[in-house]
């Protein structure tokens, strides 16, 4: 796919990450409604369904035949794409609870690989894009990985979830801590990911992870210059990978902390 074309995409991401963002805000805002539970740990509101079909349905509008994968709804993962690949909500524990670190995010994959995408926050306003060949932003201005070389100077986000034990996820914890980072957990893997590229992190590790929390982050990472591990191998698509992306004079650190 031409770069022109990649680039429209991305700005289609953009404003419709946006707006679904603005959505489930005010769905939020007029009553939560029912908040149930997919599994331990795992919330799901009437806003997820909502913004996803919101999504699905101007993504069909403006890219026809083009496939979709949704946290939600699900999809085809088979071919090579165009693919679009949506987490209607980001963060649920935390929008049914009322805070605001949750997102939207809105990817395209492209022969397996994500090529472009989009992951907007409500409060604060912001939105972080990216395409291949065409940079990273936020809110129009370039991002870039933070230059930092010294672990002992990092701030290192890790994810976890209840697919993994969970003394691989303190393993993990043990061994960043123990190279010197800072650590946290705040909730939203794709904020975790695109905050990384924008250095505000240092690095975001998690052991499982799923595509639709990643791909539109990969594509903004990929540009903003981060260290990504292999998270595009075997099935990621359809059942996820361990994830790593991180400042590039980390890139060595990060990856052997990883491993067990």
């Amino acid at each position: 796919m031409h770069t022109r074309e990649l680039a429209r995409r991305r700005d289609a991401a953009a404003a419709l990450a946006a707006e679904a963002a603005a959505l489930a805000a005010r769905m939020r805002a007029a009553g939560l409604g029912a908040v149930s539970m997919k599994g331990a740990q795992d919330f799901l509101t009437e806003a997820d369904g909502a913004t996803e079909r919101f999504l699905r349905e101007r993504l069909a509008a403006l890219f026809p035949g083009e496939d979709v994968l949704g946290e939600e709804m699900g999809g085809a993962v088979d071919g090579d794409g165009p693919l679009w690949v949506l987490d209607p909500i980001d963060g649920t524990s935390n929008y049914a609870r009322g805070g605001d670190r949750w997102c939207v995010s809105v990817g395209l994959v492209l022969g397996g690989r994500a090529v472009a995408g989009a992951i907007a926050r409500h409060a604060p306003a912001e939105v972080f894009a990216g395409a291949l060949g065409c940079g990273a932003v936020l809110n129009g201005t370039p991002i870039r990985a933070a230059a930092t070389t010294d672990m002992a100077r990092a701030t290192v986000e890790i994810g976890w979830s209840t697919r993994l034990p969970r003394s691989v996820f303190t393993s993990l914890v043990d061994r960043v801590m123990a190279a010197g980072a800072g650590v946290r957990c705040a909730g939203s893997g794709s904020l975790g990911l695109v905050e990384t590229a924008a250095g505000r992190l240092d690095a975001y590790l998690e052991l499982h992870i799923n595509s639709w929390d990643a791909a539109a982050a990969l594509a903004i990472a990929r540009e903003a210059g981060c260290w990504i591990n292999d998270f595009e191998s075997g099935d990621w698509l359809a059942n996820g990978n361990a994830i790593g992306f991180g400042a590039p004079g980390l890139g060595g650190t990060l990856a052997a902390l990883m491993r067990p």
